[in-house]
């Protein structure tokens, strides 16, 4: 139930950054983490949403149905 005093979601940026510490690389490597399932210390700029711009054919608005 959505109480009065919650704030609206503000709109997610299309692009984000994402910051992995070293403190998270060693924790994940103690989970059984390999160094190809994670990702390196360091940032990481990466976009979101671009399948539907890649691929402009699936959008739902175009296609109709049956």
């Amino acid at each position: 139930m959505k109480n009065k005093k919650d704030k609206k979601s503000e709109h997610t940026p299309e692009e984000v950054e994402l910051v992995v510490t070293q403190e998270d690389y060693e924790a994940g490597l103690k989970r059984g983490w390999t160094d190809d399932e994670m990702l390196k210390p360091g940032r990481y700029k990466v976009k979101r949403g671009g399948f539907l711009t890649r691929h402009p054919e699936l959008k739902l608005e175009e296609k109709k149905r049956a």
